[in-house]
């Protein structure tokens, strides 16, 4: 049976973990700031403009490796913290290890939501023929993750099909990183 500790801490985690990755996605969709249906999770996550100031941006001001340095703290102190509550132990590299694995797996876990969400959220608009701001940053979210295979689908006019491949291309790579985890795992114990 899981504890109630056990679960409010994960949810305090994954909260945060969230928020911060809404904030790098923001980051790296190239929204500006001063929306004012953007600048409550810009508030909220004051703490990447913190650890801004010691990680720089990269990628033209888009790429926020202080968001990626934060979700991989709030990573570890997930896998550690629920590991201590059930009374278990890690070693520093199998730490780093899962954590690394662990965090690229729920970018991909959750960048696959936002390319579903954007598929919705374009049906609901091509059907109710109205759009709210907050559907339109969904949609924008989920742009630079379908932008590259845009590239690569035939045009069909009004038949999209980059979100399929994205989210093809997504469950390859997870596979991938399965694999090699599955690979090396037994190596740190």
């Amino acid at each position: 049976m899981i504890s109630p500790l056990i679960t409010i801490f994960n949810m305090v985690i994954n909260f945060a973990m969230l928020l911060i990755f809404i904030r790098f996605m923001l980051q790296f969709s190239g929204l500006e700031r001063s929306n004012p249906y953007i600048e409550p999770a810009f508030k909220a996550t004051q703490v990447v403009d913190v650890f801004g100031r010691i990680f720089p941006t990269v990628g033209d001001g888009r790429v926020s490796l202080a968001a990626i340095i934060l979700l991989f703290l709030l990573k570890l102190i997930d896998i550690s913290g629920n590991a201590a509550l059930l009374g278990h132990g890690y070693t520093p590299l199998r730490l780093f290890f899962e954590g690394t694995l662990a965090l690229i797996l729920s970018f991909l876990r959750v960048a696959r939501y936002l390319i579903i969400g954007s598929i919705i959220i374009s049906w609901i608009v091509v059907l109710t023929q109205k759009m709210h701001p907050i559907l339109g940053i969904i949609l924008q979210l989920a742009e630079p993750i379908l932008a590259p295979f845009r590239k690569i689908t035939p045009n069909l006019g009004m038949l999209d099909l980059s979100p399929m491949f994205a989210i093809f291309g997504l469950l390859l790579v997870e596979m991938f990183v399965h694999i090699i985890a599955r690979n090396l795992m037994p190596m740190f114990g």
